[in-house]
């Protein structure tokens, strides 16, 4: 916005647009929504996916809650200070293009911050945006000496950090639409060639995973071992550790990427090859094309596979298929007027 904005419930029912319904061209919502149209909305979702996954790495390495860094005694109402904090490290990290030189310093820097550094007015309710603006202005002066500046756009913004953990919980309830694998070659010791009969397997799935559920995102996740036994092959073949979060272990493809392919580029480029090739229709060989990306977990890098629903069922090499839980089947033509009825239905 090109003004400050004050916090308070009024404000909050303004930007998502729940007054002046009879002005919406004069609001703070149209103004918003302008903004975000001129910036573009998934480049606003990246940036904040970015300076959060930013923040979660400064807290787990400060060995603290967020809120032990900040105060020396904890702070009840903790929601205005963490804001500061966000909002200062989104202007240098985003805004001014750099990208943390001194990790320690930061550290260092942040601690007490709370008490020493942002000095907020007692009391709830409105919350000025001069004083926003004041305490994140003073916060960045103290914090600015530990980044550099960037000459190009930092790719670590696609970290994925929270979006990805988000997708390993959510499979938890939603099994048909997520599926993982810990890599394209076999976890034998010896003579393990890339496994095209796998990638394609990956896709069919996909497909199947796009007409189980209309209007529904379908996720395959490259580098990640969905229980220990698998993980444990993966660390005998290649001597690698993983990660583990919840109940997955995530393995990365880095090893097998740069044994068997060279480096993690040649690898994306081999699956990008590959999807060309498969007996798939145009919309989704396109949407899958368009959606491969990788992210670096810590120090893994996942390569996330995805499909979105179309507007009719997706078909993979003349045929259709459906998942239930991790196990997908054909749709027999008996059953195609089933199929075709919940994609007819959205059109409606």
């Amino acid at each position: 916005m090109d003004r400050g904005v004050r916090s308070s419930s009024d404000i909050l029912n303004q930007l998502y647009g729940h007054h002046d319904r009879e002005n919406i061209e004069a609001s703070l919502a149209s103004a918003l929504e302008i903004q975000i149209q001129k910036i573009n909305e998934e480049v606003l979702i990246d940036n904040v996916q970015f300076v959060l996954d930013k923040l979660i790495e400064i807290i787990n390495k400060s060995g603290k809650t967020f809120n032990s860094l900040l105060f020396e005694n904890q702070q009840a109402k903790i929601s205005r200070y963490f804001q500061i904090v966000f909002l200062s490290l989104h202007k240098v990290l985003v805004e001014e293009n750099s990208e943390i030189i001194n990790e320690k310093e930061l550290i260092s820097r942040l601690n007490k911050a709370g008490d020493k550094t942002i000095k907020l007015a007692a009391g709830g309710g409105n919350w000025s945006a001069r004083e926003k603006q004041t305490q994140s202005d003073a916060l960045c002066g103290v914090i600015r000496s530990c980044f550099g500046i960037k000459a190009e756009n930092d790719p670590a913004r696609n970290q994925w950090i929270t979006r990805f953990e988000n997708i390993l919980m959510q499979s938890s309830t939603e099994q048909a639409l997520y599926d993982f694998k810990v890599g394209l070659h076999p976890l034998v010791a010896t003579g393990s060639t890339f496994n095209k009969d796998t990638f394609s397997k990956i896709i069919k799935t996909l497909t199947a995973m796009a007409n189980t559920l209309p209007q529904s995102t379908g996720y395959c996740l490259l580098g990640v071992a969905d229980n220990k036994e698998t993980s444990e092959k993966h660390k005998k073949i290649y001597g690698a550790d993983c990660i583990s979060y919840a109940n997955f272990f995530v393995t990365g493809i880095n090893a097998e990427a740069k044994k068997h392919h060279g480096d993690i580029d040649k690898y994306f480029t081999k699956i990008a090859q590959l999807l060309s090739q498969e007996p798939l229709s145009d919309r989704d060989k396109d949407n899958i094309s368009r959606n491969i990306l990788s992210v670096n977990y810590f120090d893994k890098t996942v390569i996330i596979l995805k499909i979105e629903s179309g507007n009719s069922p997706s078909v993979y090499g003349g045929k259709y298929y459906v998942r239930h839980g991790s196990n997908i089947s054909e749709v027999k033509p008996e059953n195609f007027s089933e199929l075709f009825s919940r994609f007819h239905q959205l059109k409606q």
